[in-house]
């Protein structure tokens, strides 16, 4: 066990419950905050708002529930090459819980968050810490990628402004490739628990398109709420969200990425549609992802604190005890040894 995990075991021992109502007073921050940014932008959704179709937006929920089981699942393929002690349905809750820390200025909060949940459960930080590396990375890849191929589709753009995608995409992959990967984790001294195989960095990044793309999709159905887009539209609206995710990934280590994806995403869509409908599509996709994200997170953590209480847990106290039993053991039979 590493200085740091007992570090952190003892202080969420100590102080679980104050760590609990901080927590929730976060989320009740959040929730306020998603509530003011509604109604500050209330002048702008209404009068779209009134005449809207709202059938499509069921469609719109079905959609983004593909996507987030593709958004876990592409987490937790990735972190079980990092390490394979714990379930799918484990590393869901964890991903689900540490999303809502994307919604709070810097970094720290999303990777740290992490971090914390799985050194409760005996993995390194280290190890954590590596898996959200190449989760960015392999975002960052698939974003400039799919980038590349439905932007021209849809804007009549010079090749010269393909070039820094281009540039990502081949710096991604030589970062990506699974002999780089190994001797990363070698000068950590956190091999990894088996060789990554090509196959398997192929079936992040097929993952992750398939998450940028029904996220594509989500938006061509908001859009169609207010407008009835025709499907030719949809190969555009796909490079869109494919570009916004790649500038959201830009500002990712900065101390707040909030606001560049919007951005990108509202300069792409005033090429089809108006400004005022545009500026209406970007608020309403933060507002309601920001929603189901705090909701979806709020039950993973109520879940997840049932799974391993932050005081000791009966769990925890036996694992401890066997370690002592072992030590023991191993203390008797050196004595013999020197006898």
């Amino acid at each position: 066990m590493f200085p740091l995990s007992e570090k952190i075991k003892a202080f969420y021992t100590e102080h679980g419950k104050i760590i609990k109502i901080a927590l929730y007073f976060i989320w009740a921050i959040l929730f306020g905050f998603l509530i003011y940014t509604t109604w500050k932008s209330r002048d702008q959704l209404i009068p779209y708002m009134v005449e809207a179709d709202y059938s499509q937006s069921f469609i719109v929920i079905g959609v983004y529930l593909v996507a987030l089981f593709l958004a876990v699942s592409n987490w937790a393929v990735i972190m079980r090459a990092f390490d394979k002690s714990i379930s799918f349905w484990m590393h869901a809750k964890i991903y689900l819980v540490s999303m809502v820390s994307r919604r709070l200025p810097g970094t720290i909060w999303y990777v740290g968050g992490r971090m914390v949940l799985y050194e409760k459960m005996e993995v390194p930080s280290i190890k954590t810490a590596s898996a959200s590396g190449v989760e960015f990375i392999i975002s960052f890849v698939a974003d400039a990628l799919l980038a590349t191929v439905f932007i021209p589709l849809g804007l009549d753009l010079s090749k010269k402004w393909l070039i820094p995608l281009g540039i990502v995409v081949a710096l991604g992959l030589v970062a990506l490739w699974p002999k780089n990967i190994e001797k990363i984790m070698l000068k950590l001294k956190h091999p990894l628990v088996q060789p990554v195989s090509v196959q398997q960095v192929i079936g992040w990044l097929l993952l992750r398109m398939a998450l940028v793309l029904v996220g594509g999709v989500m938006i061509f159905f908001t859009i169609r709420i207010f407008e009835p887009f025709r499907v030719n539209k949809l190969l555009f609206i796909l490079g869109a969200r494919a570009l916004a995710g790649a500038a959201g990934m830009l500002t990712f280590f900065l101390p707040s990425s909030m606001g560049a994806s919007d951005l990108t995403l509202l300069a792409m869509l005033t090429s089809i549609v108006p400004t005022s409908l545009a500026t209406v599509i970007a608020l309403l996709v933060r507002i309601y992802t920001t929603f189901f994200e705090l909701i979806v997170g709020l039950i993973s953590f109520i879940t997840l604190n049932n799974t391993f209480s932050f005081r000791e847990s009966t769990s925890d106290a036996t694992i401890i005890f066997r370690k002592r039993i072992e030590n023991s053991l191993e203390e008797c039979q050196e004595k013999r040894n020197n006898d």
